[in-house]
Parts: C-alpha cells; structure tokens; sequence
C-alpha cells in the first residue's frame, strides 16, 4: 500500500506531531507499506535543519519551502501556511498514494487542500484531527471560532469530513463535538496518542532514585498559553505548599502566561521555573518528578486532548488534572485511578485534589503499576499503530 502522511512539521522540528507522525510512519512501513512524508522545512525552532529529500529508515521524507517561522511576524505565518498548501495539494497529486493522511495544522486548509487532492487522484483521504477547529477557537476566544470567518472555516471543514473515508480523534468528547455538526454517520475512529519517543536517544527515562531529602515534584510541562488556565492551577497548588515544606512546583515551559506567572510566583522558594527545553531533556526532568499537571480552560476538552497527559502517564506519574469532571477525560482519569480531578473550577478544589494525590503518592519514588498496565493497554505506540493498521485496511478495502 502506497501511503502519504503530510503535516506541516515533521521530524526534527520539535512540535509533537512531528514525533508522532515519524512513530506512526515506521509503524506502518515495518508493516510492509510503501510510506512517504511530505512537510515543511524545519522551521518551528531556529537551529533545526533538514534535507529538502532524504530517506529516514524505511520513510521517504519530501519537505516544501516556507520562510523560518516567526511567530510575531503575522503576514509570513500567512504566507507560509498559503505556500505549504499549495505544495501540498500538488505534492498529493505528484505522488498519487493509496491514501493520504492530513492533521490539523496548518487548521482547515490543510486537511481541505490534501482532501480535495485525493478525491482527484482517487485516493482514500484519512483526517487525524489533534484539534476541532473552528470550534476550538469559538471556545478560546480566537479570531476563527467568530461571525463570517467562523462560518467559512466550517463549512470549508465539513467538505473535508465529508471527503473523509476515515476520522480519527483523540477522545469521545472529540467525537461527541464533530457528531454535534449534524452530518449523518461519520467514519470516527477514537485513537489515541501516545508517549513521545525519543529518536535521538531511544534508551527510556527512568525515574530518578528517590533521596530523603529530595522534594516532592509536581510538574507542568508545556505551553504556558491561552488554553492552560494556570494562574487558577497555580494558585490551587500554592495552598498547599506551606503546609508541605517538602513540595516543589516546576513550570517547565513558555507561552503567553509566563510573565504573569513569574511576577506573581517568581520569588516563591517552592515554585521554580524552567525554560523551554527539547523533548529529550524535558523527559529526564518529568521522569524526574512525582506529580504531573493537565489545566485546559472551559470546554477545550470538547476540541482537543492534551498532550502532556499521555507524556507523564508514559512515564508513571499520576496526574492531576483541572478539567471539567463530566468529560470522558475526567472519567477516565477516575476508572483507571490515573490521578485527581477537582470537583469544581476553584483553587480550594485543585487544592482539595492535590491533598488527596499526595496522601496516596509513594514517597519512595516507585511508580504505581497500574498506570504503566493503563499505559500499555490504551496508549501504547504498538497499540496506536496497530488501530492505524486496521484503518488502512479498512479504507484500502483489503
């Protein structure tokens, strides 16, 4: 089977789709498939360079030019999602696969643009949806969830499911959202991701020996932005920290909230702040730690799964996680006992849930087995590429 996964970034540019997407391409080539790539030039992180064609493994990698990624410079994120499009509706039509896969990055336009690629080539077209847009946006806030735009992004979208022999979302409460749009049976596959690996040093993180007087760590590993709502995370966990001497709070990361939450928190003894840091090291430092934090505002989880959850539960650490408590993200954090979710959206509840993860944590640092059964049963890579597997059967008909 002839198949073309396409993304914006891929391997080695840092986003963690370019990651995923290079574990689920060997995954489907060791299966025997005939597995092409075509992306972008790295240009997510300065210093990340990469052949326009090169042969990775058994994966033949093809990448499009487009100007080094500027995220304050508005007018060239435009012009590069307009020039990745156009090279990969082309690209499509180039190398007429099997099937052509397509995330949601650049949103809408990609995925319509490889679609409609497909549909002329005959094709069998499979959307990997990381985020439901424009809902996404409609419930952050952002300039595409709103009037004229909002309407067109859908129904541009709504082509693409349509056009879709297959869907896969993260999560039930994904599928739920795309159900609401109210266009009949569509073909939605829940699978989801699973731990990063580590291409440059494939040896597993393991946790740190637990030393007497090494503190406690909880952890939040990511994007400090507009999704996260951790000013109310931080100020739950901070109640708890005085009467827990033996409590650090780590924010390893950047983003929008960083210098709200280094005036108000920047002093404290028990809060530290780490920069953003490659994949690599960034698995040591949560490997590392005991406690892991998932934040999404209000109904993010009806558009999108956070990543970082199956990051710390590939690494065995219990995760609390400030989310709505009826989401199937909350109920499957309760059924498996993976952590703690606060009963409402206040910092005494986060706190209330802190304490209780606490009183259950193994202070010698052992990491709980049936997180890493959980782990392996739902959130495996060999479990997610073998769901893949059966979907390209599915679509290809064999």
């Amino acid at each position: 089977m002839k198949i073309l996964l396409t993304h914006r970034y891929f391997w080695p540019d840092t986003p963690p789709y370019a990651a995923i997407l290079r574990s689920i391409g060997n995954g489907l080539a060791e299966a025997g498939h005939d597995v092409s790539v075509f992306a972008s030039v790295p240009s997510y992180r300065e210093k990340v360079k990469s052949p326009r064609r090169e042969k990775l493994g058994k994966l033949n990698i093809f990448r499009c030019w487009v100007f080094s990624e500027n995220k304050a410079n508005l007018p060239i994120r435009i012009l590069n999602v307009l020039i990745y499009c156009a090279a990969l509706f082309f690209a499509v039509l180039r190398h007429r696969p099997d099937v052509v896969t397509a995330s949601t990055f650049p949103p809408v336009l990609a995925p319509w643009a490889a679609s409609l690629a497909a549909r002329l080539t005959g094709a069998k077209f499979i959307y990997h949806i990381m985020d439901v847009h424009p809902e996404v946006s409609r419930y952050s806030g952002g300039r595409m969830g709103k009037g004229f735009f909002a309407r067109v992004m859908t129904w541009l979208d709504n082509q693409t499911l349509r056009r879709s022999s297959a869907i896969v979302v993260l999560s039930e409460d994904m599928a739920d959202t795309l159900r609401q749009r109210g266009l009949g049976d569509l073909p939605i596959h829940v699978i989801n991701n699973f731990l990063l690996e580590d291409f440059d040093n494939p040896t597993p993180s393991e946790p740190l020996p637990k030393e007497n007087d090494r503190p406690v760590q909880i952890i939040f590993a990511g994007n400090f932005g507009r999704f996260q709502d951790l000013p109310l995370l931080t100020d739950g966990i901070a109640r708890c920290l005085e009467n827990h001497p033996d409590l650090e709070l780590v924010l390893l990361g950047n983003g929008a909230d960083e210098a709200r939450l280094k005036a108000k928190w920047g002093d404290h003894p028990q809060i530290r702040f780490l920069p953003f840091t490659p994949f690599a090291e960034a698995k040591k430092i949560i490997a590392a730690a005991d406690i892991g934090l998932v934040s999404l505002t209000p109904n993010i989880y009806r558009v999108s799964y956070p990543s970082k959850m199956l990051t710390y539960l590939g690494l065995g650490l219990p995760v609390l996680a400030l989310v709505e408590p009826e989401s199937h993200l909350a109920k499957a954090i309760e059924t498996g006992k993976l952590g703690a979710v606060p009963a409402e959206r206040t910092a005494q509840a986060v706190a209330v849930a802190l304490e209780a993860l606490l009183e259950n944590l193994d202070m010698n640092g052992k990491r709980p087995q049936y997180i890493q059964d959980w782990v392996r049963e739902n959130s495996s890579r060999e479990a997610a590429v073998a769901k893949w597997q059966k979907i390209i059967e599915e679509v290809s008909g064999n």
